[in-house]
């Protein structure tokens, strides 16, 4: 009988918890090495984490530089369904820019719209706006604004972001 109770149990739907789904990528993250099978922590973020995670992945995409050529790449983002293909990962080659060009930077942002478009689908309606180029790191400085598309956290959100040149 106890058994029965178990099986049922364990064979049972999880119970909903509040907040947003860990991200896969997250989720496939080994924390501990030494450790054969880990059991997640957790299995929601409450808003906190969410806008942590989110920041650590729009890092990750806007400091990967995407492997496919222009043509292709263009070619390709312009087809949804070609969704999360690895060749498209990251930051459009932007070597044809000037990052101490003022005058480049709404290009530079449109191809980081593209990106978060294109791998970052808890965010939608992105807007980059780049701030500054330092010279020195070799960075530039932007400012994503955009709105959370996830169930329980519906607002408009402000990432501050550096992009490695």
């Amino acid at each position: 009988m106890i058994t029965r109770d178990i099986i049922k149990e364990s064979l049972a739907e999880p119970k909903r918890e509040q907040g947003a789904p860990l991200s896969l990528f997250e989720k496939l993250i080994d924390t501990d090495r030494s450790v054969q099978e880990e059991v997640p922590a957790k299995r929601f973020y409450n808003r906190f984490e969410l806008m942590q995670s989110i920041q650590f992945e729009l890092s990750r995409i806007l400091n990967t530089r995407a492997n496919a050529k222009k043509t292709e790449y263009d070619q390709l983002a312009a087809d949804e369904r070609n969704f999360g293909l690895p060749q498209l990962y990251g930051l459009a080659d932007f070597s044809q820019y000037d990052a101490t060009n003022k005058g480049h930077y709404p290009r530079i942002a449109r191809l980081c719209e593209n990106a978060i478009r294109l791998f970052e689908p808890r965010l939608k309606n992105a807007i980059v706006t780049i701030t500054e180029f330092d010279i020195k790191k070799a960075r530039l400085y932007a400012i994503i604004d955009a709105e959370l598309n996830m169930k329980d956290f519906q607002e408009e959100v402000t990432f501050p972001m550096e992009i490695e040149v």
